[in-house]
């Protein structure tokens, strides 16, 4: 994360609940579609850091790849 970059949200997931059903991830990257007030925001290839019992992982702008509305 750079200090410079402000997140737009943050997902979090209980470690051992992620591992069992993704794996550790560790050196992976992911994919997050966001939904509020009809619009979709796809976030993509965001690592997720893990803090105690949690995977944490911080979506921002320069991760977002496409945002579309809904019709």
């Amino acid at each position: 994360m750079h200090a410079d970059t402000q997140d737009d949200g943050l997902v979090t997931y209980d470690f051992e609940e992620f591992c069992d059903d993704y794996g550790h991830p560790a050196g992976r990257l992911f994919t997050f579609e966001v939904t509020h007030d009809a619009v979709t925001y796809i976030y993509a290839d965001v690592s997720g850091t893990v803090r105690g019992s949690e995977v944490v992982f911080c979506l921002n702008a320069d991760d977002l790849v496409l945002t579309r509305k809904a019709h």
